[in-house]
């Protein structure tokens, strides 16, 4: 297993929806979230993700394509 720990923005419809469910459940990953906010129209999630090497690819390159802002935390990966 693999862990990334990334930070998240997301604005719009993007703050109405479970997106880290829908990751977790599409792409078979466990997230834990370290910290978060949300204020008017954006939000922000810093989360610890885990999964097999190409789902946590696959569902970062997901979240992109969703419009969601990923930036990594500290260093890329943890093994």
């Amino acid at each position: 297993m693999t862990k990334k720990r990334v930070h998240l923005t997301f604005t719009g419809k993007l703050t109405e929806e479970p997106i880290l469910w829908q990751l977790s459940q599409t792409f078979g990953l466990v997230f834990n979230i370290r910290q978060a906010d949300f204020t008017e129209g954006i939000g922000w999630i810093m989360a610890e993700l885990e999964g097999d090497p190409q789902p946590l690819e696959n569902g970062i390159k997901w979240l992109e394509g969703r419009g969601v802002h990923v930036a990594p935390i500290e260093q890329d990966t943890v093994s």
